[in-house]
């Protein structure tokens, strides 16, 4: 089927889609390509790569399209891995372009977690919802079906209904970047949903969390526990390194801390955590710097949760690995004193 400009609904010749193909890969690669051509071949196509016009990014990605599908059917190739396509694709065409050719070749990057999304209450992903920012909840909802996403505003307060509509029509292009943000949003919500309908209870982490709110002599319990079964005792132990457990921590241990993890990863860690936490570690930092933290904090855009959460998640974890090697002294609870 002859591919067709939409500049003036002409379809584009073999030697068009051959001059457009040699376009888009660069010198060195049109190059390789020409060297095996006859002279008469290379006279055409140059005599028509010079005076090709008019030609759109639709054409561009109509033509690459139907090579990569040529490709794919005719070769004795078994199919390039999406990933050497795009490698390929973003020196050639660049990234924005590639991801578009690609999403039409491959499916959408999304497609196979939107279709499982289609499949869940519309209840359990407003619960998961309600945790992310108001804009992250519009891009969110953008990329479902129209049902469903009305089905599923329709379950958020009324109050919200205008705000999330107008944002949804006030989105036109979004960012890669962006983009990369909404995948780990919906990774995290089919996970959110595994966890709500799953009947299986992780007694270790739920003794864990309910340790961390406990307001008796935790050190006694923890004994107790590993008396019963060590590795219990120890089990529970580890899942205490909670991202709340750092307001237990000395001066000296939290100016370590902020001092070896990367600052980018404690401003993202910090964002939209209880005042009590953050000034808390700032008060082990010399005032100026101190000042600094929280500046860049505050100038932080609002972030998907699941992107907080990550970072925090792994700021405790390169604090459980600087404990065991005894390179700070970490207490996961306040220990009893006698006076």
């Amino acid at each position: 089927m002859n591919q067709v400009s939409p500049n003036n609904m002409t379809p584009l010749s073999p030697l068009d889609r051959a001059a457009i193909l040699l376009l888009s890969m660069g010198e060195e690669n049109a190059a390789s390509v020409i060297r095996k051509l006859g002279r008469r071949e290379v006279q055409a196509i140059s005599k028509r790569m010079a005076n090709i016009a008019n030609i759109t990014k639709n054409d561009v990605a109509d033509t690459l399209t139907t090579f990569f599908d040529r490709y794919r059917n005719e070769s004795g190739v078994n199919g390039a891995s999406r990933l050497y396509l795009e490698r390929a694709l973003d020196k050639a065409v660049g990234r924005r372009l590639a991801r578009g050719m690609l999403d039409d070749i491959y499916g959408g990057a999304m497609n196979d977690d939107l279709h499982r999304l289609e499949w869940i209450p519309p209840e359990l992903i407003v619960r998961f919802l309600e945790q992310e920012h108001v804009q992250m909840q519009a891009l969110f909802l953008a990329f479902l079906p129209p049902e469903q996403a009305a089905a599923i505003i329709s379950l958020f307060p009324e109050s919200k209904h205008d705000d999330l509509l107008y944002r949804i029509a006030s989105l036109r292009e979004v960012s890669e970047h962006v983009m990369d943000d909404i995948r780990l949003t919906i990774e995290a919500c089919i996970e959110f949903v595994g966890r709500q309908v799953g009947a299986q209870v992780n007694g270790v982490d739920k003794v864990a969390e309910i340790m961390s709110r406990y307001s008796g002599n935790k050190s006694h319990i923890i004994e107790v526990m590993k008396m019963h079964n060590n590795d219990v005792g120890d089990a529970v132990q580890e899942r205490m390194y909670d991202f709340n457990s750092l307001t237990l921590q000395t001066d000296e241990v939290l100016a370590k801390l902020l001092n070896d993890i990367p600052d980018e990863m404690w401003i993202m860690a910090l964002k939209g955590t209880n005042k009590e936490l953050v000034t808390r570690l700032l008060s082990s930092l010399p005032k100026r710097l101190a000042q600094v933290y929280q500046q860049q904090i505050e100038a932080l855009t609002a972030q998907p949760v699941s992107k907080v959460e990550a970072a925090r998640k792994e700021i405790m974890n390169i604090v459980r690995n600087m404990s065991k090697s005894d390179e700070v002294d970490y207490k996961l609870y306040q220990e009893e004193t006698a006076e």
